[in-house]
């Protein structure tokens, strides 16, 4: 059972692994049922990888739960001939197949676009993969932060080691946005295909979607001769006019809250709210940048050190004073807002039980998120080959003894 039911006519054949499950994982979130394909022995590596394991120090890992959620799996040996028939099969009765290993692994095992469409003209195929299937670099073997590096969206910095695990670790958008982006460009192409009956093949590399993933950042960087510095924005510092209106502070009892003041209106509305009308002519002394804003952070962080975060909320709420909770992990986990938006689902998890898991961002009105939880190796094999290809229980028994159905 998959989330939604937006795609329940759609079904998708998957081999990927690790991040490269979310392409699917959003899709299988929409309703389609998605076959995932799993190597044997082990299966896709993400089962049991993770900084966290669930019931215990080898359990199944959380990004297994969330990127293979409400999806089918089939263990098949890809690397015979009675694989590949089996997959050329059920490639002819999908609507999407995607590749979510190095950039042309189907391809060289004859499992490519140009084989698949013969028998399925409408198919979209979607490349999705680390480094693409072109360019210097895309025979290299890549992970997860090369993606950010790639793209300039970590710092340079080769004398400190990586923060430790309960240090604030930026997210990483090369694992998550090249699903996003694939996931569009899949759902683009069914809508054209389903009109016209024409497939496509479609590819993603998560460095070109982490590159894509700053507006004015490369696209900054390629025009240096007519992208001049916007007069104004920045002070002499090289940091946002007016910043203390827009910065984190510490509230009493420790927590610490993002104000956004930044806007003139709403900061007026803040000047007003906390009896300070003075601070509205800071600006208007004559002092320099450093100076002034030394002094306006000073004079805000003294104001908001004299009540507690929660207190601070609820006052601007009253007031429409944009701020917001400066939350990790466990504070989100019970912010309230966090809370109320519906963001859990709940699945009961075998040799764990009840587990509390995020759901979609997707809201759809009159219906509830509650996808399956993610499948075991193989876990459907027997009932995707009877029902999608029509096989026989003899025929499915005699794939499992030698070892080409797990």
């Amino acid at each position: 059972m998959a989330g939604y039911d937006f795609l329940k006519t759609v079904t998708v054949l998957e081999v990927a692994q690790l991040g490269m499950d979310a392409l699917g994982g959003h899709l299988a979130d929409m309703g389609a049922r998605v076959i995932k394909v799993e190597a044997l022995p082990g299966g896709d590596p993400v089962r049991f990888t993770g900084e966290h394991a669930l019931g215990g120090p080898d359990g199944v890992g959380l990004l297994h739960l969330r990127w293979n959620r409400g999806k089918q799996s089939l263990g098949l040996d890809l690397k015979t001939p009675q694989g590949q028939a089996l997959f050329r099969d059920l490639a002819s009765r999908a609507d999407v197949v995607i590749e979510g290993l190095k950039g042309g692994a189907l391809e060289r095992l004859g499992l490519g676009y140009e084989v698949l469409r013969q028998r399925r003209p409408a198919l979209v195929f979607c490349a999705i993969s680390g480094l693409g299937r072109t360019g210097p670099y895309h025979a290299l073997r890549s992970h997860a932060v090369a993606y950010d590096a790639y793209a300039g969206l970590v710092p340079a910095d080769v004398d400190s080691p990586p923060p430790a695990a309960h240090a604030f670790r930026p997210p990483s958008i090369g694992m998550q946005a090249p699903g996003l982006f694939a996931a569009v460009g899949v759902l683009a192409a069914l809508l054209r295909a389903h009109t016209t009956g024409e497939g496509a093949q479609i590819e993603v590399a998560a460095v070109d979607a982490a590159a894509h993933w700053v507006p004015d950042g490369v696209d900054a960087a390629a025009n240096p001769d007519v992208c001049q510095a916007r007069a104004g924005f920045l002070d002499e510092t090289g940091r946002m006019r007016h910043w203390p209106r827009l910065a984190q502070y510490v509230t009493r009892g420790g927590e610490v809250l993002l104000l956004e003041a930044f806007a003139r209106p709403t900061w007026e509305k803040f000047c007003h709210l906390v009896g300070r009308a003075d601070l509205l002519e800071l600006d208007r002394l004559g002092l320099d940048d450093a100076t002034y804003h030394a002094r306006l952070r000073q004079e805000i962080a003294a104001i908001l050190i004299q009540r507690t975060r929660a207190e601070w909320m609820a006052a601007f709420i009253a007031a429409d004073i944009s701020a917001m909770p400066v939350n990790d992990p466990a504070a989100l986990a019970r912010d309230p807002h966090y809370l109320a938006r519906g963001n859990w689902y709940e699945v009961d998890l075998p040799d764990v039980g009840p587990v509390r898991l995020n759901g979609t961002p997707i809201r759809l009105a009159g219906a509830t998120f509650a996808p399956a939880p993610a499948p075991g190796l193989g876990e459907h094999g027997p009932a995707i080959l009877g029902e999608v290809l029509g096989l026989a229980d003899g025929e499915i028994a005699a794939l499992r003894a030698c070892g080409v159905v797990g």
